[in-house]
């Protein structure tokens, strides 16, 4: 008897439990195409963010990249230069601005960080005059890092946050292609870790 209360019991929770209403206006391709309705991503960026999550970022179609110190995110100054350098174009386009870490962290800690990375580079071109709408920022975390890097200077490469072009009409690979390869600024010594909490 007792078998067939808990059979009873557990039958009434699933019936409960079933698919929560959504409201009645509801629209289920209201984010830019996603059919789950949940990419609140501006219309423009999507064939581009989805090439930089897979690694298939044309060389043409990057604007810069920008080298970050091991565990920082703060633009240097001898990297601001470089942004001042495009800020027109990014001024006549769309861009992503996507944010990347070394291998050394959590993964946690490292979206965090690159988050942080992503969204300086973008502070720093809205003061310059970029149209905040204009620009996403997409967080990669260590997802695309260097994993044989042994040391902080073999990882630096990994440490940065790259500008591209949204508009890039070009063709895009579907295969891996690894945005141009540029020589990360030597640090003559490693910096003391900031604190940086995970977002």
């Amino acid at each position: 008897m007792k078998r067939l209360s808990l059979l009873f019991v557990a039958a009434g929770l699933l019936v409960g439990c079933g698919p929560s209403r959504m409201p009645s206006d509801f629209n289920a391709n209201a984010g830019g195409g996603n059919s789950t309705g949940l990419d609140t991503r501006p219309p423009g960026f999507n064939a581009m963010a989805d090439a930089i999550r897979n690694g298939n970022v044309p060389p043409e179609a990057i604007l810069t990249t920008i080298y970050f110190d091991f565990d920082r995110y703060t633009v240097d100054a001898k990297e601001r230069t470089k942004l001042d350098g495009i800020a027109g174009r990014v001024n006549a386009t769309k861009v992503i601005i996507a944010g990347y870490t070394d291998h050394f962290g959590t993964e946690e800690y490292n979206l965090g960080l690159s988050d942080k990375r992503a969204q300086s580079v973008r502070d720093y071109l809205v003061k310059s005059g970029a149209n905040q709408s204009s620009t996403e920022v997409l967080a990669l975390g260590s997802q695309q890092a260097d994993k044989s890097a042994a040391g902080r200077q073999s990882a630096a490469k990994d440490r940065k946050a790259i500008v591209v072009d949204a508009n890039y009409s070009g063709p895009i690979s579907s295969g891996a292609v690894k945005p141009a390869t540029v020589t990360a600024p030597a640090s003559g010594n490693a910096p003391s870790p900031a604190p940086v909490t995970a977002l």
